[in-house]
This record gives structure tokens, C-alpha cells and sequence, in this order.
């Protein structure tokens, strides 16, 4: 395991880079008071003049993948994916000419650098790749208000950066110079590193995992990313989708009728 200090922009950066989140990974569940903090944290950057704010740790496994290098997030998913939906706010907004930027083609420098791969193929462009259920509402965010996913808990933070951005408390050039002084710490794994244990410990402060996150990253994370993905799609995300995702209550039924004893919820 490797370790250092980093921009968060510095990590985000660069057209042959993927951030993948394992399908073992919950869903992006930050939430406005979350998207709050971050905003108001960078505002205090702003006008506190200060030159850097620690931002908490990345921790990834990296996987090569042809000419593209596919980070697969273990720990971060969430400031990751807030920071990129703060990004594209601000980029739409400049495009859109609701906010004014003195930077040349702030948009495009934003869109280019951090969130697209400009010349990649059709379907691969967006560099961050959510779960499958995110995915699809993150990829609706870059085309037409019009199609944005009311229910996705990232069409409501990305609405919410909207909001805060056009209120203007600070310009977007500001905001966009405060994000570029948030500063993380950078964790690689090693090749024989135990993501799962890895997982665990981190996940083992702030919000419990429920036992059906247990059980699907104890699945899932001893096998390939290719074997992940074909064993969430048939068999998982069904479960979720029957259960309207109480996943736990569904494997406790399940055990009950199996062994005909009914397990105590710890």
C-alpha cells in the first residue's frame, strides 16, 4: 500500500484516467446537508484566503485497461463523486451563461480536464463510472434538464451545487480556485493487498454497513471485476429490485425457511 499527499484536481486529472466504482460499493448516498458542508467549506477558503483544506483520503486499486488506467474506488467514492457534481454544475452553468467566468472557457477547461475524455469512443467519455443504478442518472447530467432523473440522489446534489453556485456568495472563479486547494491523501494498493479487509476496516466508522452489504461485498470482492459485474447484473441487483432493496430482511427470510430456525438481526 502506497500513500501521499495530493490535489484533489491532481487525482482527477488526466484524459487516459477512469474512476470506477465497484459494483460491491453502495450507491452514491450523500445527502444536501453533506453537499452543504463541502460548499460551505470551500466558501471558507474563499474568504478565509486560506491556502489548503484537508479533504480526507482516496484509497484505489489501480487497474490497466488497454491505453486507459481505471482506478476502482475502495474508499472516497462519495467526496469523489460530490466534487464531480459540483464540477459539472459549474461547467453547465458557464456554458449556459448563467454564471460569468473571467477565465477563458472555464467550461471547457473543467469538462475536458476533469470529467470528460474528449477523444474517447461514444459511451466511454465520462470518466467517473458510478454503479449501474447511478450511472445511467450521472450520464443525464451531461445532456438535456429535461431528462435529468428526478429520484437520483445525484440529480438532487448536482441541483443543489446549481442553487448554491447562482446565489453567487462567492464568484465562480473562487469556487473553482477553492476547489483546486482541497488536498487529499492519495492510497494505492499494492497487487497483493486484501481489498475486502481493506473495505471493511474503513467502513467499520460512520454509517454501518447493513448485513446485505456484508454479504454482497463478501461475494463479490473475491472475484475479477469482469465476474463482479456479470454476478451483480443476473443475480444482485434483482434481489434489490424484489426487495425494493431491503436486502437484509430478504436473506434473513430466506434463512428462516432454509434451516427452519429464524437468526437474531446482529
Amino acid at each position: 500500500m502506497k500513500g501521499s499527499e495530493a490535489k484533489m484536481l491532481g487525482f482527477m486529472e488526466g484524459a487516459d484516467k477512469r474512476y470506477v466504482i465497484p459494483v460491491y460499493q453502495r450507491k452514491y448516498d450523500w445527502k444536501n446537508d453533506n453537499c452543504r458542508q463541502l460548499y460551505d467549506d470551500l466558501k471558507k477558503i474563499v474568504l478565509g484566503k486560506r491556502e489548503s483544506h484537508f479533504f480526507g483520503s482516496i484509497v484505489s486499486s489501480v487497474v490497466p485497461n488497454g491505453g486507459k488506467i481505471e482506478y476502482h474506488i475502495i474508499d472516497g467514492q462519495q467526496r469523489l463523486t460530490a466534487v464531480s457534481l459540483l464540477l459539472l454544475a459549474i461547467c453547465n452553468l458557464v456554458s449556459q451563461g448563467k454564471v460569468t467566468s473571467s477565465e477563458e472557457k472555464l467550461d471547457e477547461q473543467i469538462s475536458q480536464r476533469f470529467l470528460i475524455a474528449p477523444w474517447a469512443r461514444e459511451g466511454d467519455k465520462i470518466k467517473l463510472r458510478p454503479v449501474k443504478g447511478d450511472r445511467e442518472a450521472l450520464e443525464k447530467l451531461f445532456g438535456d434538464p429535461e431528462d435529468y432523473d428526478p429520484t437520483s440522489n445525484l440529480t438532487h446534489n448536482y441541483q443543489f451545487f446549481c442553487e448554491m453556485i447562482l446565489k453567487e456568495e462567492v464568484s465562480v472563479d473562487e469556487l473553482f480556485a477553492a476547489v483546486g486547494k482541497l488536498e487529499i491523501i492519495c492510497i494505492t494498493l499494492d497487487l497483493g493487498d486484501n481489498a475486502q479487509l481493506i473495505f471493511e476496516s474503513l467502513n467499520s466508522i460512520g454509517l454501518a454497513l447493513t448485513e446485505g452489504d456484508k454479504i454482497r461485498n463478501y461475494i463479490l470482492m473475491g472475484l475479477s471485476p469482469r465476474e463482479q459485474t456479470k454476478c451483480y447484473d443476473t443475480y444482485w441487483a434483482k434481489i434489490e429490485r424484489c426487495t425494493a432493496n431491503d436486502v437484509s430482511g430478504f436473506v434473513r427470510d430466506y434463512l428462516s425457511v432454509r434451516q427452519q430456525i429464524t437468526p437474531t438481526v446482529r
